[in-house]
């Protein structure tokens, strides 16, 4: 069920008890666009990248992540708070995806997403999971979850996922679940020198499907860029929207 408040340029509104965002084109949307914020943001922070989409043509959807924003917080800088509640908010994340899909799929035809960070774990995640989510950007973010998670370990010191706990991720990680053809296409826009999320894993995750075509996979890697989204990035975003904005 939808609930909406209109203000402004934006409308809020819950999307199966989901607080969202809601940016609307000048007119009849091609199609809709879930856009993720990242770790410590709030969807607010985020409308400015969604006007840019709006304008564009489509419809965006921001939803609100958990315990972020009107949700909650977290002390979001303490390296335990992280390690502690990072899995957890994607997951629930990539879950609540397939309940606003599920909730917009009738009347919003073709869906993308987009996700920064975070927000790109999730979009990757829910990608991978979902069937009429058309195509994904993923910016700064993993679609090789246990890579990633190997590899932020080590450099914290910290001990190797238990077999359980590589198991579970396994059943989640986008390698292992992620199908392409039927006009599904995931871009991977990154930042060579990202320092939060380095592209490393993500580098992984295209040598491991070095054979899906680059009109379904592609990696966009940006020098000189840290975690941050670029103007590069947006020119990207726009051009792989347009590729599939057809019902």
């Amino acid at each position: 069920m939808l609930k909406e408040i209109t203000m402004h340029n934006y409308i809020k509104c819950t999307i199966s008890n989901i607080p969202s965002l809601i940016v609307n084109p000048p007119e009849i949307p091609k199609a809709s666009v879930l856009l993720y914020h990242g770790w410590a943001s709030k969807n607010e922070n985020y409308l400015f990248f969604a006007s840019l989409i709006s304008s564009w043509g489509f419809k965006v959807i921001i939803p609100e992540l958990p315990y972020h924003g009107v949700r909650g917080s977290l002390n979001y800088f303490d390296t335990k708070v992280l390690q502690e509640n990072f899995w957890n908010v994607v997951l629930q994340g990539v879950k609540e995806v397939e309940e606003i899909v599920s909730a917009l799929t009738e009347s919003d035809g073709n869906i993308s997403i987009i996700g920064h960070s975070t927000g790109g774990f999730i979009a990757g995640g829910a990608f991978s999971n979902i069937s009429c989510l058309q195509s994904a950007i993923v910016i700064n973010g993993s679609c090789a979850w246990i890579k990633f998670e190997d590899m932020y370990r080590e450099k914290d010191g910290r001990p190797p996922l238990t077999d359980t706990e590589r198991l579970f991720l396994k059943e989640h990680d986008p390698l292992s679940k992620v199908s392409f053809g039927n006009r599904k296409a995931l871009l991977l826009l990154h930042g060579k020198e990202d320092r939060i999320i380095p592209i490393d894993s993500q580098r992984y995750f295209m040598n491991e499907k070095s054979k899906v075509p680059e009109e379904h996979l592609k990696l966009v890697e940006y020098s000189g860029v840290n975690h941050q989204i670029t103007l590069g990035m947006l020119e990207s975003s726009k051009e792989w929207l347009g590729k599939f904005k057809l019902h």
